[in-house]
């Protein structure tokens, strides 16, 4: 059973988050997921979005009907999300340990780098496995990460400041190239100043605990255009089965072709 930290990194950011994050696409991501929906063998199916911070993307699915339920290690991202629009249901937990029976969940999905926030390479085990544990058979997995592209082309090394309507932000990150660990401090007019820090993990690791989790991954794409990733890759989305049925493959190609023209 994993231990959730003392210290919550979005406790003083959060009320800022989505603001700070309002030019973020998250249309794309609702895109890929309705679209991987088609895998489902039955409807309604049991959703489950990990890391879900602010539930931006959970709530886009209610209005869609979707069956969704979320979970975050950040009891002021799930507060915030629930200042406005519909409420989704959520809970404080660890995506290395989650409040999930055994094959309760049908789709998981885990965007937005929060991989990434897993900062020792061991914990990918863990939480892959977790995730295993709770789809049920032709299940599917849906998550993305960012690269070391991403983290040296727009953060290593750099400060700016951006306004967010009533407030600004000032952002500085640094990269450790060795540990893979990217930090940024983001400091909100001249108060407090949150630091946020993820890693850059290889694609080694990842097929490697998923191998090791029972999960299958069926395919791995540049976010940005759904083709094979690239040097200049910033963020992969990844998609990953449980115990995949004969004919899912099959399926999988012809939304994968789907997406890549709906990309461009």
């Amino acid at each position: 059973m994993a231990v959730m930290p003392h210290q919550d990194a979005f406790e003083d950011l959060a009320r800022f988050y989505d603001p700070i994050m309002s030019q973020v696409n998250y249309d794309r991501w609702l895109t890929v997921c309705t679209a991987l929906a088609e895998l489902q063998p039955r409807t309604p199916f049991a959703h489950v979005d990990i890391g879900c911070g602010t539930s931006v993307l959970m709530k886009k699915l209610v209005r869609l009907g979707w069956n969704t339920r979320g979970v975050d290690l950040s009891w002021a991202m799930l507060l915030a999300g629930r200042k406005s629009g519909p409420k989704p249901v959520v809970a404080c937990a660890d995506m290395r340990a989650l409040p999930f029976a055994r094959g309760s969940c049908d789709y998981l999905t885990c965007l937005f780098d929060s991989v990434n926030f897993l900062l020792d390479p061991a914990d990918l085990g863990p939480t892959f496995r977790e995730a295993g544990r709770i789809l049920a058979p032709h299940g599917i997995y849906y998550f993305d990460v960012i690269t070391s592209r991403m983290v040296t082309e727009y953060f290593e090394g750099r400060k700016w400041t951006e306004k967010n309507g009533r407030f600004s932000t000032t952002w500085e990150g640094a990269f450790d190239r060795k540990t893979g660990v990217a930090e940024t401090a983001i400091q909100v007019n001249r108060n407090f100043i949150s630091v946020v820090r993820e890693r850059v993990h290889s694609m080694d690791e990842i097929r490697a605990a998923l191998g090791d989790a029972g999960l299958t991954l069926l395919g791995a794409f540049d976010a940005e255009t759904w083709k094979v990733p690239v040097k200049r890759t910033l963020r992969i989305d990844l998609i990953a089965a449980k115990e995949p049925a004969a004919d899912v493959r099959r399926k999988f190609k012809a939304i994968e072709e789907q997406l890549r023209e709906r990309m461009e």
